[in-house]
């Protein structure tokens, strides 16, 4: 059967014959022919309109938002507050006394913090040291640059009844002033401000001897890496860490810039560097009447600083390798300032008795 030509103009899509000739739901019509007439049924030409969205203004998702299944699987385990985990073992033995007590946190290992002993690293021993001439009741914890809010150690933690703010090493003389019956802090005078810069050649000459010096990596393991971790593998790398950091400052303080590694450092003109300043602070506490720097009455911030650095090298590094120990003893002429002032200071924060190992009783 044929089919006339205006029958198409209908869309083929939409056309749907009856194969029976029976009526269906969709429209039915006829069609005539010259012999006979066909039953055609048509799907209805206007097409549906597409139904409306349930939620038409409901925004876009957004890239952070979770997903339908994802919250429906959340929803079914609701959050829960745990309970604080415990103190570490160590703290346990500072939670009642901090609670009258500052801490101080400084580069120590957990024997040597628990019983007060000197800290090795010469900022910290100075904080330390101070305190005590301060007598200031404080406790003291181990800890590492990562904990400290400043990113460098030490910081004082207030009792904890009073503050739980932390105070920065630059604040402690404040703290100091505020707690004691001492003078409120002298502003640094210009002669003081320009033999600070003589610690400067000294510390270069520590960090040398103390991270350069390979007759000095066990005090380094002992005292820094081993306190920090057990495995063999990371404290290799620790220390392959702090040596390039050691020599970066090293070059640095020395104008070397451009200079990497420990090829560009001159020892000898770097122990001679320090030399030449042990010998002006000994000639300087010469011409002192009472035995402190500046001719002050009673050893301060200054005297504590330098006890940092000779402290240490004294207590650890008075020693043919160390060379620094020897500089010590014959700054200024071999007359003995230096050490005689670093006894005296040691009996005054400390209570030492000569020995070599700072502050032991």
């Amino acid at each position: 059967m044929q089919l006339p030509a205006a029958f198409w103009t209908h869309p083929p899509e939409l056309l749907h014959f009856d194969r029976w000739g029976r009526r269906c739901q969709h429209r039915t019509f006829r069609i005539p022919y010259t012999s006979s007439t066909a039953t055609v049924t048509m799907a209805s030409a206007t097409a549906t309109p597409p139904k409306p969205s349930a939620r038409p203004n409901q925004p876009a998702p957004s890239l952070w938002s979770i997903p339908a299944p994802l919250q429906k699987l959340f929803n079914q385990f609701p959050l829960v507050t745990l309970d604080p985990n415990p103190l570490p073992a160590r703290s346990q033995t500072l939670t009642s006394a901090s609670d009258t007590l500052p801490t101080l946190y400084i580069f120590s290992s957990d024997e040597d913090a628990l019983e007060g002993k000197p800290s090795i690293n010469p900022t910290c021993l100075k904080w330390q040291t101070l305190l005590r001439l301060s007598h200031v009741p404080f406790l003291t914890s181990p800890s590492s640059n990562h904990a400290s809010p400043t990113g460098s150690l030490p910081f004082l933690l207030p009792p904890r009844t009073v503050s739980p703010n932390p105070i920065p090493s630059t604040s402690i003389p404040l703290y100091i002033s505020r707690h004691t019956n001492s003078p409120k802090e002298k502003k640094t005078s210009p002669r003081s401000e320009a033999y600070l810069s003589l610690l400067t050649p000294l510390r270069l000459a520590f960090l040398q001897t103390l991270y350069l010096t390979p007759a000095f990596t066990p005090l380094l393991k002992k005292f820094y890496i081993d306190p920090s971790t057990r495995s063999s593998v990371l404290g290799t790398i620790l220390q392959t860490q702090l040596s390039a950091a050691a020599s970066s400052a090293v070059l640095q303080g020395l104008g070397l810039h451009s200079q990497t590694g420990t090829g560009g450092i001159d020892s000898e003109n770097l122990y001679a560097d320090a030399a030449e300043a042990l010998d002006s602070l000994a000639i300087l506490l010469q011409e002192s009447q009472t035995g402190w720097f500046f001719g002050e009455e009673k050893p301060g911030e200054f005297d504590a600083g330098l006890y940092g650095y000779v402290g240490v090298i004294m207590a650890h590094m008075d020693t043919p390798e160390g060379r620094l120990g020897g500089l010590v003893r014959r700054a200024g002429g071999g007359g003995g300032e230096l050490v005689g002032w670093w006894e005296r200071i040691r009996r005054e924060a400390w209570g030492g008795d000569g020995l070599s190992e700072g502050g032991e009783k």
